[in-house]
């Protein structure tokens, strides 16, 4: 398998893995690029699996271990959707007037968008998200993968296109990222957030400690992740399509960790987690969020995809 970031040589294994229907997908990672990948990557029929209709009841990131589903939490939290809105991905362009999410779920952050007066769109990989989505807020999606879209109907079209947490769930990002590219108006901006777990602390040094200890881990969710980015893989990434890229790093509190599986690796990160805090707030660096905001050329020059 070679690197799907930069199609460098290929990737070396890292001491981490996932297990899902009796097959084991490892970590792998770039030593160009950076990036990390599973190896093998899961087939279309896999990654179909992965999505089914309780992925947003129970199966999102450990949601069900906090006793909740993503459509109760996104309900109780729509008033600070609606400020993260504006000021985390509105705010990266002086005068939006039209936004659209990839992977928009079931629709929260574009209802914030429209009661804002935004023209707003959207595409969303699951049926039943969407129709949610139709039903809570009279929102049409388009359904599918963003690499399926067909891109001519929103060429130049929009400011403000969003994607959270939603690349490193997709087998070539490169692809979204070229169309997404394609769709913005000219000096619109691109605003991803990506999990980066890989720059934690603890991270590095479970890494570092596993291969000496002869262990491996294995990580607890089904392997939702096809790639996970760091703040250096993910600069070198997005300079491929833009040329005005700005990768921010930044640390859930350690109050609001989510520490999922209860294991004992699981509470040392929540320790070593309070040792992250000060260094992130310091340097920028070594989180476990990132957020990169990419603009488009302000000359409507076409971006070939």
């Amino acid at each position: 398998m070679r690197c799907i970031g930069c199609g460098g040589p290929s990737p070396a294994p890292l001491p981490f893995y996932y297990e899902w229907d009796a097959r084991r997908f490892v970590l792998c990672r770039c030593p160009r690029c950076r990036l990390i990948s599973l190896d093998p990557q899961p087939t279309s029929a896999e990654i179909t699996g992965f999505y089914s209709a309780d992925y947003f009841a129970a199966g999102l990131h450990g949601l069900d271990r906090l006793g909740t589903d993503y459509e109760s939490a996104a309900d109780t939290g729509l008033a600070a959707s609606a400020r993260f809105l504006e000021r985390e991905v509105l705010a990266a362009h002086p005068h939006p007037r039209s936004f659209f999410e990839i992977g928009a779920a079931m629709g929260h952050l574009l209802a914030a968008g429209a009661s804002l007066g935004l023209a707003c769109g959207g595409i969303e990989i699951s049926p039943d998200a969407a129709a949610r989505a139709r039903a809570k807020f009279g929102i049409d999606l388009e359904v599918g993968r963003i690499e399926d879209l067909d891109t001519a109907p929103h060429r130049q079209r929009w400011d403000v296109i969003y994607a959270g947490d939603v690349l490193e769930h997709l087998p070539d990002p490169a692809i979204a990222v070229a169309k997404a590219a394609g769709m913005l108006a000219p000096g619109g901006v691109l605003v991803v957030r990506l999990p980066a777990s890989f720059d934690l602390l603890s991270s590095r040094l479970a890494n570092r400690l596993l291969p000496v200890l002869g262990r491996t881990m294995k990580l607890p969710d089904k392997p939702y992740h096809l790639h996970e980015f760091t703040r250096r893989s993910a600069t070198t990434f997005f300079r491929r399509f833009f040329d005005e890229v700005d990768v921010e790093s930044h640390l859930i509190p350690p109050w609001k960790l989510n520490r999922k599986s209860g294991t004992a690796a699981y509470r040392v990160k929540g320790i070593l987690h309070w040792a992250n805090l000060p260094v992130t707030l310091l340097s920028h660096r070594c989180g476990d969020r990132l957020t990169i905001r990419a603009q488009a050329p302000c000359s409507a020059a076409a971006v070939d995809i």
